[in-house]
């Protein structure tokens, strides 16, 4: 037997996942009734859309744990030295072979979810129209876990059905359009078979609006730079059509993203999802709306700007297996003991705006400079959007203008034993590490510290848009504009009114960065996109963060407590070319059936 598909056969708790004699036991005893089917179904959607979540693969051991993607990149800080990210450093996989999705689980996963689509017409008490509702279900799932395996390593092995021991398990990588076009079909298939909607107690269920922005989010990386060229980013000879679409690269492959991306709007519209702004899109005058609309958007459970969030139900059950998906708290733990070092890092604080739409970045201390008072960081932070403010608490920070006023839970006066130092690396004490702390997904969320991660927003769709118009042959500057200031004007923030083309990709890149803060998208965007600094400021190099002295009092974070600021290298990230795309785990390599991607 081949090892390749070692997840597949890995031993797993769960019936779904056991291709033996005494399995089909199982299956028929699952099958015999539409309850027991539908909480298989429940289980493909635990672990297809936990795909890239720290701590997903609970009681296996080759899952990454601690933290989020954020850490990877230039958002977080690298953590404790005993948390995972802390050793993976933005190379994606560390010396356990552990990868950023689990790449084992991936075709776990893929067999547990054939396995109730080509059971699912055993069950004695269900309809034919739900059969075949579930069918296009897993085929979304599918879908789902493609999508995230063709942005994570180009082409990949294509199964389209559950393996038995007596099939031949060597399936080669397929070329990188091959995945792209197998995807394409499990999302078309989808869309055909998914309802627009489901009743209240099921939503978090596949729609066909959903599969259709997973459409577009493919699209869009099929037509980004990194896949989209004639040459790989790196040689890996006879195999170049893994890694990069060769003589099949074309520029109207942003037309292709555009069409699907449209498609989804058509059906937002149509379905009650949309952007929420009550302050009014489009003008320039200040909008006092702006972090409630942008906090509830990403904080509040079943919003109308969220087409598909990782479902949580059982508040009180953290990091076990529920009724739905599972809780997903232990991406950010809110206990506040495992984010006390998961600051924000400067490398990522210079992208927000101030609130009056003006660039603060180049008036932020350096390393090297002289340190300020503390006044100067508590008056510039304060004057930042409204965005920075819904993700981010600021020692010093008055709790009026936290996303939670008047909750000393999520502001500084609650906050003591988390933000202060925790290293004699920083003398004179400072709070944590980084410049701030992230509050994101906790907008007026009292006592609640679970969350529900969107995993599809309305407000991706917009900047999708914005950024293929700045990129299509037939570049529309005018709709990439009004796409992007749908998403801009939502933050409070005037009009972008840049029509060169090379200076608004890099706004368009900016507010992706700032929109999405923490929702897993900027670590494979900026290796897609390919940008200059990538080695230099974001995946890899210098990573810097505001340390700060302060007086000692019993609450280092009140703003009469901090002396002076200023700004300091503390570690570098390393980065190499390679790193464009994850590894094949090496397991899986020395079984001489997969080949590896370049440099590894």
């Amino acid at each position: 037997m081949t090892a390749f598909f070692v997840g597949i056969y890995s031993c797993e708790s769960t019936f779904l996942q056991e291709p033996s004699v005494s399995g089909q036991a199982n299956i028929s005893t699952v099958y015999s009734s539409s309850v027991n089917a539908i909480s298989a179904l429940m289980q493909c959607y635990r672990f297809s859309l936990g795909q890239g979540i720290p701590n997903y693969g609970i009681g296996n051991s080759s899952y990454i744990a601690n933290g989020n993607l954020g850490n990877l990149t230039d958002e977080l800080c690298r953590g404790y030295s005993w948390e995972t990210y802390y050793s993976l450093s933005s190379l994606g996989f560390d010396a356990n072979g552990h990868t950023d999705d689990n790449y084992a689980l991936d075709y776990s996963n893929i067999r547990a979810n054939w396995l109730v689509a080509e059971n699912i017409d055993k069950v004695p008490d269900m309809s034919a129209a739900d059969k075949a509702t579930i069918k296009a279900e897993i085929a979304g799932l599918n879908a789902y876990t493609y999508l995230g395996m063709f942005y994570r390593y180009g082409g990949v092995p294509i199964v389209t059905k559950s393996f038995l021991p007596t099939d031949n398990l060597d399936v080669p990588r397929a070329s990188l359009d091959s995945t792209l076009q197998y995807t394409l079909q499990l999302c078309n298939q989808a869309i055909a078979g998914l309802p627009n909607s489901w009743s209240a107690n099921m939503t978090g269920r596949l729609t066909s609006g959903a599969v259709m922005a997973m459409k577009a989010r493919l699209l869009m990386y099929a037509a980004r730079p990194l896949l989209n060229s004639t040459t790989p980013y790196l040689d890996n000879g006879s195999n170049n059509n893994l890694i990069c679409f060769g003589t099949k690269a074309s520029p109207s492959r942003w037309d292709d993203a555009i069409t699907a991306n449209l498609a989804v709007l058509t059906w937002a519209n149509q379905n009650g999802f949309a952007i929420i702004n009550t302050g009014g899109a489009g003008t320039n005058a200040p909008d006092p709306n702006a972090m409630a609309d942008y906090g509830t958007a990403t904080s509040t459970p079943n919003n109308q700007e969220v087409i598909l969030a990782y479902k949580q139900d059982d508040p009180n059950n953290d990091q076990q297996c529920i009724g739905w998906y599972f809780d997903y708290s232990n991406y950010q733990q809110n206990s506040r003991y495992e984010d006390q070092l998961d600051g924000t890092l400067y490398n990522f604080f210079v992208n927000y705006y101030n609130a009056d739409g003006t660039d603060p970045s180049d008036s932020w201390p350096k390393p090297g400079d002289a340190a300020r008072p503390a006044t100067d960081y508590i008056t510039r932070t304060a004057a930042l959007e409204p965005r920075f403010h819904a993700d981010q608490l600021c020692p010093g920070q008055d709790p009026s203008i936290s996303n939670n006023p008047g909750d000393a839970n999520w502001n500084i006066i609650g906050w003591n034993s988390d933000l202060e130092n925790h290293s004699a690396t920083y003398p004179g004490g400072s709070y944590g590490e980084g410049c701030c702390t992230t509050t994101k997904f906790y907008y007026h969320a009292g006592s609640r510290l679970w969350f529900e991660m969107p995993l599809f927003r309305m407000a991706e769709i917009y900047l999708n848009l914005a950024e293929a118009y700045n990129e299509a042959p037939d570049r529309n500057v005018n709709l990439a504009l009004q796409y992007l200031n749908t998403v801009h004007n939502r933050a409070g923030l005037p009009s972008i009114t840049e029509t060169d083309q090379t200076k608004l990709r890099a706004i368009i890149h900016r507010e992706w960065a700032i929109e999405f803060f923490l929702e897993g998208q900027r670590l494979f965007q900026v290796k897609h996109w390919k940008l200059a600094n990538i080695g230099t400021e974001i995946l890899g190099g210098p990573v810097m963060e505001f340390q700060f002295k302060v007086t000692g009092a019993s609450n280092n974070n009140l703003a009469a407590n901090l002396v002076n600021y200023w700004n300091a290298v503390t570690y570098t990230k390393f980065w190499s070319p390679r790193m464009f795309m994850d590894p094949i785990p090496q397991s899986e390599i020395n079984k001489g059936v997969a080949v590896q991607n370049p440099g590894y």
